[in-house]
């Protein structure tokens, strides 16, 4: 089955390897879908030279106002972005987004024809049965085209820490995220796992049949183990 593969760069590629990572990129062999999610000052390079699906890192769900410093769906559309993560728990942390923001963010990418990559997850004290129906319930708030998010399971923990749930939990929770939301919200869902995917895991991780792929941090930058991961699948 072909799977969804997520490259979330972070801030962690470097102009002066841009354009050979681009060109190691599209010499890729696989069968699974790739959407690359650059940081935005190279957005329009990997649309112009990538053979890959370009997503955005974030987007402002409000297109009236100024904000410096913010990207807009508007603007995201001009360039012909497909894809968007929202709620990455960097931001929560970093931006201080909350799920009022994160809801408007997922209504307007909707809304703009951009396809959301929703991120949520639980921290190692919480449990999870109670922490991502509220998380989820709250992000989808509204919300009327359910089918074309892409869920992100991502818990907290194991973002970029090199801490990894257990296969058997990884398939545990992704379950009962998908049963909840096809008894709740009547739709079979696009679920990928994120937090520390790495060449030496990810073969048993995307192989998990209650998920769809993986969404892969600032290591899918470097060429090098990019390749490993394709290699490992």
């Amino acid at each position: 089955m072909k799977k969804i593969i997520v490259f979330n760069h972070k801030a962690s590629l470097l102009y002066e390897d841009l354009y050979n990572y681009i060109e190691m990129t599209n010499n890729i062999d696989t069968e699974n879908d790739i959407i690359i999610c650059p940081s935005n000052i190279y957005l329009e390079a990997f649309l112009n030279n990538s053979q890959w699906a370009v997503g955005a890192q974030n987007m402002h769900y409000d297109i009236t106002k100024n904000h410096t410093g913010e990207i807009s769906s508007i603007q995201l559309k001009s360039l012909g972005i497909e894809y968007v993560i929202i709620g990455h728990h960097e931001r929560i942390i970093d931006s201080n987004e909350n799920k009022k923001t994160i809801n408007l963010k997922l209504i307007e990418s909707l809304d703009s024809n951009i396809f959301p990559i929703l991120c949520f997850g639980e921290d190692m004290d919480e449990d999870y049965h109670d922490k991502i129906p509220l998380l989820l319930d709250s992000y989808l708030k509204d919300i009327q085209n359910i089918e074309f998010i892409t869920f992100a399971y991502e818990p907290i923990y194991a973002i970029s820490t090199g801490v990894l749930p257990s296969i058997d939990k990884i398939k545990e929770i992704t379950t009962f995220i998908s049963e909840y939301l096809e008894k709740k919200y009547k739709t079979k869902p696009n679920i990928i796992y994120g937090g520390s995917v790495t060449s030496s895991n990810i073969n048993d991780i995307i192989n998990i049949d209650s998920i769809n792929g993986v969404m892969i941090g600032s290591i899918s930058s470097d060429i090098k183990e990019v390749e490993k991961m394709i290699n490992n699948i």
